[in-house]
C-alpha cells in the first residue's frame, strides 16, 4: 500500500477549498448586483459589500497558502489567473453596489 504523503494531501485540500471559495464568491457578486437591479435594498447592499470584503480577504489567504507549495503544474497558472479574475470581478461589483446608492 501507499503511504500518503500530508504535505500533498493538504495541497489538494486548499486546492478544493479554493474552488468552492471560488464558486461561493461568485455566486455572492451575483445575488449584490441582482440586489442592486432587482430590489435596492440598501441595507442589504451594504451588508453584500461587507461579506464582498471578507470573502476576498478569505481568497486571498488561501491564494497565498497555496502559493507557498510552489506548484509549477497548469494548476498553477489557473489559480493565479482565476483569483486575479475574481479580485477583479470584486472591484467591480463594490464599485457597481456603492455607486448605485
Amino acid at each position: 500500500m501507499k503511504k500518503f504523503d500530508s504535505k500533498h494531501m493538504a495541497f489538494h485540500v486548499l486546492v478544493g477549498l479554493y474552488f468552492i471559495w471560488i464558486v461561493v464568491f461568485g455566486v455572492l457578486m451575483y445575488v449584490a448586483i441582482k440586489n442592486v437591479y432587482g430590489q435596492e435594498n440598501i441595507v442589504l447592499s451594504q451588508l453584500f459589500m461587507k461579506w464582498i470584503f471578507l470573502n476576498l480577504v478569505m481568497g486571498s489567504a488561501l491564494f497565498i497558502v497555496i502559493r507557498i507549495f510552489k506548484n509549477r503544474t497548469i494548476l498553477n497558472k489557473i489559480i493565479f489567473y482565476s483569483y486575479i479574475l475574481m479580485a477583479i470581478a470584486a472591484i467591480v461589483t463594490v464599485m457597481i453596489v456603492s455607486n448605485i446608492k
